[in-house]
């Protein structure tokens, strides 16, 4: 081999390297489904409050609607695990380190969600799961950033500042039963919108 041929293959090497670092990412049909769910699950919880669907006074139908969201959740990501798994690309830098964030995220979302309702029982506090919602949003910005910045998606970044918006807003008006219609209309534009365009960028299954 010529100094020549070991050069171009050592750019080669080199180039599919570069190209590894920046595979499609993979979690495209999560932020849909996470998307959809929480559009939805934000949006009868508003109904609820504001006296559109009845149940509200007994908090039968609060129990019942979160129920129903944590048993879906828990069945969609399964399946939508078992899809990815079939996706070439899962040692990708970019896709391991989405694969991580968003696990951090859900643990610790699950964490404020656990407190929230355990305040909720102590205290008979019926505001405090309010106070989900805005470290929800903050959390996804965070990972949003992370994703963008290690994976080279740069077009992520206006979600990821969207986010902390609807975070902060959130936050602010966290009692107020709008509050709840404005997490429904920003998951599908953190989450779902994002989710989608990641979705015609990402390979085929192996087979």
């Amino acid at each position: 081999m010529t100094r020549d041929e070991l050069a171009q293959d050592l750019s080669y090497v080199r180039a599919l390297a570069e190209e590894g670092r920046h595979a499609p990412l993979l979690g495209g049909s999560f932020l849909v489904f996470w998307g959809v769910l929480n559009m939805a699950a934000y949006g009868v919880q508003w109904s609820l409050l504001t006296g559109l669907l009845p149940g509200a006074e007994s908090g039968a139908s609060f129990g019942l609607l979160w129920g129903a969201y944590g048993l879906i959740a828990g069945i969609g990501s399964a399946i939508l695990s078992q899809r990815v798994r079939g996706k070439p690309g899962l040692s990708a830098i970019g896709v391991r380190a989405e694969g991580a964030i968003w696990l951090g995220v859900s643990l610790a979302i699950g964490a404020v969600a656990i407190g929230a309702i355990a305040r909720l029982f102590l205290d008979h506090d019926v505001n405090a799961p309010n106070a989900i919602m805005g470290a929800a949003f903050a959390l996804f910005g965070a990972a949003l950033t992370a994703t963008a910045m290690l994976s080279g998606q740069k077009w992520l970044w206006p979600f990821a500042l969207l986010a902390y918006l609807v975070a902060a807003t959130l936050c602010a008006f966290a009692n107020a039963p709008w509050a709840y219609l404005l997490a429904s209309a920003a998951s599908v534009i953190v989450l779902a919108i994002p989710g989608a365009l990641l979705l015609r960028h990402e390979p085929s299954a192996i087979v």
